[in-house]
């Protein structure tokens, strides 16, 4: 009989706890493995990747939000609402006043030949001048940014950064950053999509 009891006893605890972790849904908060670049403008993460191919010429697009220490040590949530950010167990819901984003771009040809070297002026003409539309992308609108400044960045290789900075201010984490690149003078135009929820997208 006691035995008996202690059986009911037990599957009355682990029904409460079970109702209630179903009640109340908790996820532990995580820290994404983004890609960080350190750059003169502070600590970047990766928030968007793309391949853009121009006949025979790939380009490798990695885009990077950046302003100062923001987004270093910052960690995000999922919770039955959306994803959650804080940093310093502090909530964090916009973004910081000013963001900067470097469009990364590296071209290659598609399929280049076997110990093909490719020359470090390679695609050129393809990548100078770069020109950008960009639009904040909510659940509900879109919002078209102009750059408060903009700044193309090339050495001798195959690697070009456009650092363009954006006013950010009240701009809700959650939001994306729609990027429309024009090369060579609107020959070709591609879209990008950055946002802090790259992580899930992948």
């Amino acid at each position: 009989m006691n035995r008996l009891r202690r059986q009911r006893r037990y599957a009355v605890v682990v029904a409460a706890c079970l109702f209630t972790s179903f009640a109340n849904p908790v996820m532990e908060a995580k820290t994404p493995h983004w890609v960080v670049k350190e750059t003169e403008f502070g600590t970047g993460i990766k928030t968007a990747s793309a391949i853009v191919q121009y006949h025979g010429t790939c380009v490798w697009v990695q885009i990077f939000f950046i302003s100062g220490q923001f987004f270093k040590g910052l960690r995000v949530s999922e919770t039955p609402i959306g994803p959650q950010f804080s940093k310093n167990k502090t909530l964090m819901e916009s973004f910081p006043d000013r963001l900067i984003v470097d469009f990364e771009a590296t071209v290659q040809k598609c399929n280049p030949r076997i110990n093909e070297i490719i020359p470090p002026n390679y695609a050129t003409d393809l990548m100078t001048g770069a020109t950008f539309e960009v639009s904040w992308k909510g659940r509900e609108e879109t919002r078209a940014v102009r750059p408060l400044s903009s700044e193309e960045r090339h050495r001798p290789g195959l690697r070009w950064d456009y650092f363009l900075e954006f006013s950010s201010k009240d701009v809700p984490l959650t939001d994306d950053l729609v990027i429309e690149t024009c090369l060579r003078s609107c020959l070709k135009r591609a879209s990008v999509t950055a946002g802090l929820d790259f992580l899930n997208r992948k």
